[in-house]
């Protein structure tokens, strides 16, 4: 009992801790350069190398920042008393521990944790599932932590009663948050001098706010900031108020013909080529093929939306805000038609189910599971059965959305066409696998999704007696690491957003109708193919695909980043809300060496588009409900 005692009056004052678990929290803060190592490495090689040096102290600073942040969050738990010499580790190991996923999240998607993240983590269903993380690598993962965590708190405890000491510890505090604050102003100046690439470097790492000081850095130079001032519109994308909505009543189609709409997952426009995806390539043949077709956004959600009420994707949440559901689907239930809707990927998250597809809920099925190209096979037996039971004097609109081409893009062996691949194994860790391996895995998969789609085509075919309107794209392109990001939803590269369109109906002349179209144009163009003789500025930003002219914009968002694409047949020009000044590169996303000329020529067409002005409008209709 004396001995229980004795130790007990010798253990260090909870606040003789705090000096060592700065020290500590601050090596834990330094281990984010470590965590971040790749998305910095990226950073500092789009920088100029004059600016390397003193980017890298711009990190180190960060990350010494990080680590207060850690040390501070631990103060409360001085309560506790004595139990701070672990509690203190195990949170600082907890807050590491968030930051090593953070990272994971950042390397992957290009964006930190926030609450989109987390409501995808959260959403019914399995969002994970979604993503195509699956719980198995997750449960592995976070065993592994758990260990780690535990060897930290013992260490770390250790430390802290090794190291315990009466000197204060708020004269490295304030040191710290002080060269934190230089480092922001310094970090201002980096960007004056070197523009946005240096903007996106210094918020690389999380908690460091963007600071802009281009008019004061202006004022006590005379210099203009790197970022060019002829290169600029001056805002984004306005949500502005989306045209009106066609009464359903008022939609008549006069030429009912079968219409199916293929829609593939994550899907560049450069597989469809003779090897990665030849039966879609050999009937493409008789089609019309649309090789500068662009998603409206890198992300499903606001992808499928655009698709189906005809309208650029950055007025989603507007449209959904208003209870707006697309006219589609009774404008075709009141023609007649049969309208079967099989989603194998899910879309019955992100509130698509309860929003998009809310007047035809009791026509759509999205409760597939399984693998990804499992999900495929179950979709279409499903659509057979349909046809097996569809009536030959009723017209069908079927919806078939393929996840198969989804991360990590499973397939069967018979597939197995392009290697070297990767082995979809440690998907956590995809963004370190190289963009060739990961490229021949995901081709694989759309070689699987083409084989499939011609077994269903030639079934459909021999069971209604004839060929459909048929439409063929992709939700969105993917990103293969070639950027250091592995999957969509986080840019409007070409890689995310270009992707094939391939449109089949004898009223359309075969060939390649070489103009940029978009998804805003399915809805125009599916209207226009039925007989429906509506304006489409009546209803839509798009136009018929078919007859949509050479020189327009198409605009693309990657999803909840507000980074946009305005695409011309010759050029590109990127924007962020975030950000100023735009990016203008030829639509491959390489530089031309007359942006700025060919900026200035159609800065006008551009703003008109910005504004939601993609062609010119007639007063409104009667026919057009608000």
């Amino acid at each position: 009992m004396f001995a229980r005692a004795a130790a007990r009056s010798e253990a260090p004052a909870p606040r003789s801790l705090l000096r060592p678990a700065l020290a500590w929290a601050v090596v834990h803060g330094l281990l984010v350069l470590w965590f971040f190592r790749k998305p910095l490495g990226l950073a500092l090689a789009d920088a100029p190398p004059r600016l390397h040096l003193p980017l890298l102290a711009t990190f180190a600073v960060q990350a010494i920042f990080l680590g207060l942040v850690g040390f501070l969050a631990t103060l409360p738990l001085l309560a506790f008393r004595r139990a701070y010499a672990w509690a203190a580790p195990l949170l600082i190991g907890l807050l590491s521990t968030f930051l090593y996923v953070d990272s994971l999240v950042f390397g992957s998607i290009g964006f930190h944790i926030n609450g989109l993240v987390l409501t995808v983590a959260m959403q019914p269903g399995g969002g994970l599932a979604e993503t195509g993380l699956p719980k198995d690598e997750i449960a592995l993962l976070a065993a592994v932590v758990a260990g780690l965590l535990a060897l930290g708190t013992w260490a770390g405890s250790l430390v802290l009663r090794r190291f315990a000491s009466s000197r204060r510890v708020w004269t490295w505090v304030l040191a710290i948050v002080g060269l934190w604050t230089v480092e922001r102003i310094g970090s201002a100046g980096l960007v004056f001098v070197g523009g946005i690439p240096l903007e996106t470097a210094s918020t690389t790492l999380p908690l460091q706010p963007p600071v802009r000081m281009n008019k004061q850095f202006t004022s006590i130079t005379g210099r203009q900031p790197a970022v060019v001032a002829e290169l600029s519109l001056g805002g984004v994308p306005r949500i502005g108020t989306p045209p009106g909505k066609l009464d359903p009543a008022d939609v008549t189609l006069d030429r009912k013909r079968d219409v199916v709409f293929l829609l593939i997952e994550s899907l560049p426009a450069d597989f469809l080529d003779p090897e990665v995806m030849p039966n879609l390539w050999r009937r493409s043949r008789e089609g019309t093929v649309f090789p500068r077709h662009y998603s409206a956004a890198a992300a499903t959600d606001y992808s499928v939306c655009s698709i189906l009420f005809g309208l650029d994707a950055h007025r989603r949440d507007a449209l959904l805000g208003l209870g707006r559901t697309p006219f589609l689907f009774p404008a075709l239930k009141r023609n007649g038609y049969a309208i079967h809707l099989l989603a194998a990927s899910s879309v019955a998250w992100m509130d698509l189910k309860e929003t998009v597809f809310r007047d035809v809920a009791d026509r759509l099925q999205t409760d597939f599971d399984g693998a990804f190209d499992e999900r495929d096979a179950d979709m279409l037996a499903r659509a057979d059965r349909i046809l097996d039971g569809a009536s030959p004097d009723e017209p069908l609109f079927l919806f078939l959305f393929f996840a198969g081409t989804h991360f990590p893009y499973p397939y069967p062996e018979r597939s197995a066409i392009f290697e070297p691949a990767w082995d979809g194994k440690g998907t956590l860790s995809a963004s370190r696998v190289s963009p060739e391996l990961l490229r021949n895995r995901a081709k694989n998969a759309a070689h699987e999704v083409d084989s499939k789609l011609e077994a269903f085509l030639t079934s459909y075919e021999q069971k209604r007696g004839g060929k459909p309107v048929l439409l063929v794209t992709g939700d969105h392109g993917e990103e293969f690491n070639e950027n250091g990001r592995v999957g969509h939803a986080t840019d409007v590269t070409v890689g995310q957003i270009h992707v094939p369109m391939v449109l089949f109906d004898e009223s359309v002349p075969a060939g390649t109708a070489d103009r940029p179209t978009g998804h805003v144009d399915i809805l125009p163009t599916i209207l226009s193919l039925l007989g429906d003789e509506h304006d489409p500025a009546l209803y839509s930003d798009g136009l018929a695909m078919q007859s949509a002219p050479e020189d327009r914009y198409v605009l693309s968002v990657a999803g909840w980043l507000r980074k946009f694409a305005l695409v011309s047949k010759d050029m590109k020009v990127t924007l962020h809300e975030t950000m100023e000044g735009v990016r203008v590169t030829d639509p491959e996303d390489r530089p031309l060496p007359d942006a700025e000329a060919r900026f200035a020529a159609d800065s006008p067409r551009l703003l008109r588009r910005l504004r939601g002005q993609g062609h010119d409008r007639e007063e409104l209709g009667s026919s057009v409900a608000r």
